[in-house]
Order: structure tokens, then C-alpha cells, then sequence
């Protein structure tokens, strides 16, 4: 059935790519398979692009995602398709992968373009220097199609380039403050911004694990509980859009040690642009770590 589905997505996409030739004037078609990179290709292309997003429900599981027949008709009209790549989102490499070979578009897939490797952490929207080189490399594919519009792509490039600045002297400033101060995570989600920050990271097993989409073993899980009920670390990280009765279970015992509860979400929210959506959750985490209590290694 999954065969048969793929396959019709693909003849889809097939037909579309007919109309995929636009008139020079046109805003270049723009396919983002995540809502973050869509409102970063908005921003930087302004009224040079048309953009349309894939997966804008915060509520959805962006790793058993199922693309639908409307999409695979958007990725074949599309002249540049944003991926996040690194095994986040396989259906849209599936996809182009059976598009045919004839007037393709323009792939900008975040994971190759940052140099991410098997293991590597794949939220890239959380590293604002990985940020950074996606919006410059949208700008120049953009130019490419649309030399005429270089200039102006270009300068709106170097505006949203500016809007990071104070995201980025937040970060600085954070990791002045908190640099080595121990936190947890049930998912590595946030791992890439807790890097830039300086923060130690632990049960990193456990996070591996469910990365990986296993179930973490009783000692990775003993290990987690024992950090929380003794406060070895001062903040616990969970994903706001996975819940269960295992991560319900932290919350409950972080909470219970007077351990700060930081949830954050992997999608950008509907109606937020992306630095509105990275301060807020910024602004969370200090509130997290000035609030939280750690004793220390026990």
C-alpha cells in the first residue's frame, strides 16, 4: 500500500513539474517541508518568493509524517524545496527522489548544507549560526533564478541577518551566566542550543536512545530518575509535543526535587516568525535556570 501511495504522489509531482516554468516576472516557487524554514524563506525572499509549507501543525509528528497527494502536487510545482534533511524528514527525499529528472528544482537540504553526520543532532533551527547559512544559501538560489532580483534578495538577506544579532548577544550573555551548569533532557531537541549556551548536558544514553527511536534501558533509566531525585542537574528539557506516561513520569519527579521544567516544541507556531519564536523559548530557559535548584555531582 505504501508502494502504491508513493508511487501515485510521484506521478503526481510528474505532471506538476509541466507547470513548474514560470514567467521571469513570477515569484519563484518556494516549498518549504517545515513551517521554520518556510517563514526564514518569507523573510529573506519577501515579495520575490511564494512560499507554501508542508508541515505547519505544531501538534504533528514530523517523523511519522505521511505526505498527502496535494503535496506531492506542491513539490512538483516548486522551483526551490527546503528540506531539513539528516533523517528528520525522509518523505520529501523520497519524493524528489522520484520526481524524474526533468526541470527539477533547486534542493536546499539544511543537513548537507551544515555538514551534518550520521549521529548528529538534526534541529538545526537551534543553532543560529546554522540559521545563518541557510538564509544566505536561499538567498543565492533565489538570485540564480532571478538575477534581476539579486540586489534586493541580498538586502533583505543582511536584514534578517541584523534580527539575530540580539538573539545571539542573548546567547552570550546566557552562556556568560550559566556555562557548565548541569541539565537533562528526555530528547536531544534542544542539545544544539544547549551547546551554544555552555550547559552540561546529562543522560545522554537516554536521549540517544530515544533519538533512535528505541526504548532506553533500565539503567539509562535509573540513571535519569536518580539525577532528578538527588538534583544533579538544575533544569529538565522535555519535548512539549511528544507526551507519555514515561515523560510525565520526569515532570512529576523533577517538579517533586524543585527541578525547573522547561518544555519546548520543534515547530515553529502558527503566526510566529522564527526570532519571535527563539527569544520566547530563550526567554523560558533563563526563567528555567534562574528558578531551578541543583545540588551537584552526589
Amino acid at each position: 500500500m505504501v508502494r502504491l501511495v508513493c508511487a501515485w504522489l510521484m506521478a503526481v509531482m510528474l505532471a506538476a513539474s509541466v507547470g513548474r516554468s514560470a514567467r521571469a516576472d513570477s515569484p519563484i516557487a518556494v516549498v518549504a517541508a517545515e513551517a521554520v524554514w518556510g517563514d526564514i524563506a518569507r523573510q529573506v525572499g519577501g515579495p520575490d518568493v511564494a512560499v507554501s509549507s508542508i508541515l505547519t501543525n505544531p501538534a504533528t509528528d514530523p517523523h511519522a509524517f505521511e505526505a498527502s497527494p496535494m503535496d506531492g502536487r506542491r513539490l512538483g510545482m516548486a522551483q526551490i524545496v527546503i528540506a531539513n534533511g539528516g533523517g528528520y524528514d525522509g518523505w520529501i527525499d523520497r519524493l524528489m527522489e522520484g520526481g524524474g529528472s526533468a526541470d527539477r528544482p533547486v534542493v536546499l537540504t539544511v543537513a548537507a548544507l551544515v555538514g551534518w553526520r550520521d549521529g548528529d543532532n538534526a534541529h538545526f533551527w537551534y543553532d543560529l549560526s546554522m540559521v545563518r547559512a541557510v538564509a544566505t544559501a536561499f538567498a543565492a538560489d533565489c538570485g540564480a533564478i532571478r538575477p534581476d532580483r539579486r540586489a534586493a534578495l541580498q538586502a533583505r538577506l543582511q536584514q534578517f541577518l541584523d534580527t539575530l544579532v540580539p538573539l545571539q548577544q542573548r546567547i552570550a550573555l546566557l552562556r556568560e551566566r550559566y556555562h557548565g551548569v548541569p541539565v537533562a533532557a528526555s530528547e536531544p531537541i534542544f542539545g544544539l542550543m544547549t551547546r551554544q549556551i555552555g550547559l552540561t548536558m546529562h543522560d545522554a544514553d537516554f536521549q540517544r536512545a530515544v533519538m533512535n527511536g528505541t526504548d532506553p534501558g533500565p539503567a539509562e533509566v535509573a540513571g535519569f530518575e536518580q539525577d532528578l531525585a538527588a538534583r544533579r542537574v538544575r533544569v529538565l528539557i522535555l519535548n512539549e509535543q511528544t507526551t507519555g506516561p514515561a515523560t510525565e513520569r520526569l515532570d512529576h519527579l523533577a517538579r517533586g526535587a524543585g527541578i525547573a521544567v522547561l518544555r519546548v516544541g520543534e515547530s515553529l507556531p502558527p503566526g510566529t516568525r522564527y526570532q519571535e519564536w527563539i527569544g520566547g523559548v530563550l526567554d523560558r530557559l533563563e526563567q528555567a535556570l534562574a528558578q531551578g535548584s541543583a545540588r551537584g555531582p552526589a
